[in-house]
């Protein structure tokens, strides 16, 4: 099984959005990151669980039943229902990508629960204010 942890902050007073993920598979853990450019948070928690997809199948670890955790109750129900009022063209991306996997289910969890892919973000935006986007 493939436990796949998305998370996403936005930082307003300074345009400093992040988004992070990280894919545990065969008691392996990798972890990733990244500055995004969007004023939208909601949007950003999209982003997160797109490019963590897109990096699970590029790697060819796709031959698994996936679990996904998000602290995103709005991302969790979109994928439920397969329908999002405001985020559709993304929604639609990411229920394509799920369909490269044998199964999936999508769990919303706390940020607590969150915490490994919630500290991601906040350390690589502490990181960028410090030393800029490095």
């Amino acid at each position: 099984m493939i436990k796949l942890y998305t998370d996403a902050g936005l930082n307003t007073n300074l345009n400093l959005g992040v988004v992070a993920y990280v894919i545990r598979i065969n008691n392996n853990t990798y972890k990733e990151a990244t500055q995004k450019n969007n004023a939208d948070n909601h949007y950003l928690e999209f982003l997160a669980l797109k490019m963590a997809l897109k990096k699970i199948i590029e790697k060819h670890w796709n031959n698994d039943i996936l679990l996904i955790h998000s602290d995103s109750q709005i991302v969790i129900d979109s994928i439920d229902k397969n329908y999002s009022k405001h985020y559709q063209p993304i929604l639609d991306d990411i229920l394509e990508e799920l369909k490269a996997f044998p199964e999936y289910f999508a769990k919303h969890i706390s940020d607590k629960d969150n915490g490994e892919a919630h500290g991601l973000v906040h350390q690589k935006m502490l990181n960028i204010r410090t030393h800029g986007n490095k």
